[in-house]
């Protein structure tokens, strides 16, 4: 049985951080939004009711690791060895068609996406890197200032004047020397920019600092775009529609058509708009194939990222505090070369997962497993991203049965291996003037994509076969727009979450706009 389902002006593809932020200026708008969403019930709740209970738990490797082991080795970032990462990331490679070669392609069919999972950093762009976007920066400007008020953001600040009291005591102690300095050129460093909520908020709840951010926040306090959906829901032009598995994009009689599967049964959709926000890798699949261009070779950018273990000798020893931080704490900038400017946050280890810490180890493997256990009170784990024009991957999507394949090639340059060095070095030196010493061996670069931030494969006013234009509409898709990473023109250093939903705000806006102009005209016809 095939139905053509039609009850929207437009229709979302995604739940995640880019669909929500495009839906609310829509809504606002009184414009009849339908989101769908691959998305069917929900993820696990947190496992263990404190931090405490999770370190004296016998079985905690089970509630990190899960039944089989992690998800990966030491070559990517520790949330992803949790159960709730496990769980969120599961088969979404197979149900995608995504083959990948050294690239690890991650993505979640889950409601709210990757933002399930993803590390809360809000950090914003620079102007430089804004420079790249249609409408300038005070336009970015203003979408970010919108969706950090509707998110609920915390930290970001300057650490001459900031609380270090919620710090993790090693990374405090990097932090008050910090502070104590004279400030270093091509060096800076603020409390990291969290969209965690420090009080009570419209049914979510500040945090607690349990300690357990990394097994999922039953709080509510880490955001999520899932959280959003029951205040969408309360306007009465949107709907949203689970299980929808979106497959194929095409036109008829100036209508968008949506063709996805509900379990078994083939449905259209059908909107004079689509707005595709499934993220970069589905969108651009949905996209290229809705253009033709199935076969071409398409630039897929990526953060080079890697990771650095630190120690604070003073504190080796110390007992573990009863309540703690889990998410990035400290957020800092560096000059890795001439106008290259690197990123990355510094974590408190006493959190973690154990396994993944010790994988960075330059021990054998149960050596490290106890070092990482004796060591946790003292130990701060850093990470560093350079921008993704340093990234050399490659996307083709095929026409392989209804939904299409995806292949992904990743390389790692040999400049981005030099420039992680070169950041590695400066940042060791860094620490070490603040009192923190570099692990031997602990150095790790990840492979592509295991940042978690591809984007780019259909850049607003690119160059390339791909592209769409200042206002996020695909070139030869009349009516097609996209408000996810795969529209972003550069991809900085700094994590591109909020700028992506920034991004997708200013779209929102514009389309509702164009929506409101059209109508007029009719009308008035």
């Amino acid at each position: 049985m095939n139905r053509v389902l039609r009850d929207a002006d437009v229709i979302i593809v995604g739940s995640g951080p880019a669909g929500v932020s495009a839906a609310w200026p829509l809504l606002e708008a009184g414009v009849n939004v339908l989101m769908l969403d691959a998305a069917g019930g929900d993820l696990p709740s947190p496992p263990q009711p404190d931090l405490t209970a999770l370190r004296t738990d016998a079985l905690r490797w089970r509630t990190e690791l899960g039944a089989t082991g992690p998800i990966a080795g030491s070559d990517v970032s520790p949330k992803f060895a949790t159960l709730l990462a496990r769980r969120a990331l599961a088969g979404f490679g197979e149900s995608a068609g995504i083959v990948a070669d050294d690239f690890m392609a991650l993505g979640a069919h889950a409601a709210g996406g990757l933002s399930r999972i993803w590390g809360a950093l809000a950090t914003r762009y620079d102007d430089a890197d804004l420079a790249a976007f249609p409408g300038g920066v005070a336009a970015m400007r203003a979408s970010y200032d919108r969706v950090a008020r509707r998110i609920g953001t915390s930290g970001g600040e300057d650490i001459a004047s900031a609380d270090l009291s919620a710090l993790a005591p090693p990374v405090a102690h990097l932090a008050g020397r910090h502070r104590r300095r004279i400030a270093t050129s091509g060096f800076e460093m603020i409390t990291a920019p969290n969209a965690v909520l420090a009080e009570d908020r419209e049914g979510r709840r500040g945090c607690s600092a349990c300690g357990l951010c990394l097994q999922g926040c039953s709080r509510g306090s880490i955001y999520h775009s899932a959280l959003e959906l029951p205040a969408l829901r309360r306007f009465p032009n949107f709907a949203y529609r689970g299980n929808v598995f979106v497959q194929r994009l095409s036109t008829h009689a100036g209508e968008q058509l949506v063709e996805a599967r509900i379990g078994r049964e083939a449905v259209r959709f059908r909107a004079p708009t689509v707005v595709l926000a499934a993220g970069t890798l589905a969108t651009t699949s949905l996209a290229l194939r809705r253009i033709g261009l199935t076969g071409v070779r398409v630039r897929l950018e990526s953060n080079p990222v890697g990771g650095i273990g630190f120690v604070v000798p003073r504190l080796i020893g110390r007992s573990l505090p009863d309540r703690a931080f889990g998410l990035g704490q400290l957020f800092y900038t560096l000059e890795a070369g001439s106008d290259v400017m690197a990123a990355g946050v510094f974590y408190g280890a006493d959190t973690l997962p154990l396994a993944p810490v010790a994988d960075r180890m330059p021990f054998t493997r149960p050596v490290a497993l106890r070092a990482a256990r004796a060591l946790s009170p003292a130990l701060v784990l850093a990470t560093a991203y350079l921008p993704g024009r340093f990234s050399d991957n490659h996307l083709v999507v095929e026409e392989d049965g209804a939904a299409g394949r995806i292949r992904i090639t990743g390389h790692q340059t040999g400049e981005a291996q030099r420039l992680l060095g070169t950041t590695f070095d400066r940042l060791a030196r860094h620490v070490r003037q603040r009192g923190a010493w570099a692990i031997p061996g602990s150095r790790q670069m990840l492979m592509p994509g295991a940042d978690a931030h591809p984007t780019g494969t259909l850049p607003m006013r690119g160059t390339g076969p791909a592209a769409t234009d200042a206002e996020g509409q695909v070139v030869g898709a009349p009516g097609v727009f996209v408000a996810d990473g795969a529209a972003l023109p550069r991809l900085s250093a700094r994590h591109p979450t909020l700028t992506i939903m920034a991004n997708a705000d200013r779209i929102g806006r514009l389309l509702a706009s164009r929506i409101a102009l059209t109508s007029g005209i009719a009308d008035a016809g």
